[in-house]
C-alpha cells in the first residue's frame, strides 16, 4: 500500500528529506539493507548479500560492513530501490512461506539468538519504516495544500 502511494509523488518528492530524516527512497534503499541483513546474511549465512543501493543507519560503523558491496553515495531512483526491494520481499515471503518449527528455532549468530528473534528484527524494522514513510509522505501531501 505504501508502495502505490508513493507512485503519487513526484520523483523529487520521493527524494526530499523531511526535518532530516531520509526521504522515503533512502527508507526503501534502508529496507533492502534490512532484508539483506537480517535474511540473507544472519538467518541465511550468506557472506556478502548486500545490494550496492543498501543503506546501512547513520549510527551503524562502517566497520560492520567491512568489503561489502554496500555504496552508501548510491542515488538510485525511486523506480530502481523499488525493483529491488520488491525482490527482497518476494524472496523473504518465499522463506516464511517455508518455514517449519525447527527452522523458527534454529540459532543464529546475531543477538537475536534464532530464526524467530532475527525475523521478528526484520519485521518490526519493515513495520517501524513503513510507519515513518507516511508520515513524512504526510507531511508532504499537507504542504502541497
Amino acid at each position: 500500500m505504501t508502495t502505490r502511494r508513493l507512485l503519487s509523488f513526484t520523483e523529487d518528492e520521493r527524494q526530499q528529506r523531511v526535518n532530516d530524516e531520509w526521504s522515503a527512497v533512502e527508507s526503501l534503499r534502508h529496507l533492502v539493507l534490512v532484508v539483506d541483513l537480517w535474511l540473507s546474511k544472519v538467518i541465511l549465512g550468506e557472506p556478502d548479500p548486500f545490494d550496492p543501493i543498501a543503506l546501512p543507519p547513520t549510527f551503524m560503523p562502517p566497520k560492520l560492513f567491512p568489503g561489502s558491496s554496500i555504496d552508501p553515495d548510491a542515488h538510485p531512483s525511486f523506480e530502481d530501490a523499488s525493483d529491488v526491494l520488491r525482490g527482497r520481499m518476494i524472496r523473504l515471503h518465499h522463506y516464511v512461506d517455508a518455514l517449519t518449527p525447527d527452522e523458527l528455532a534454529r540459532s543464529v549468530e546475531a543477538h537475536a539468538g534464532t530464526v524467530g528473534g532475527a525475523l521478528d528484527v526484520l519485521f518490526n524494522e519493515l513495520h517501524a519504516h513503513d510507519r515513518f514513510i507516511n508520515r513524512d509522505l504526510d507531511h508532504l501531501e499537507a504542504a502541497r495544500s
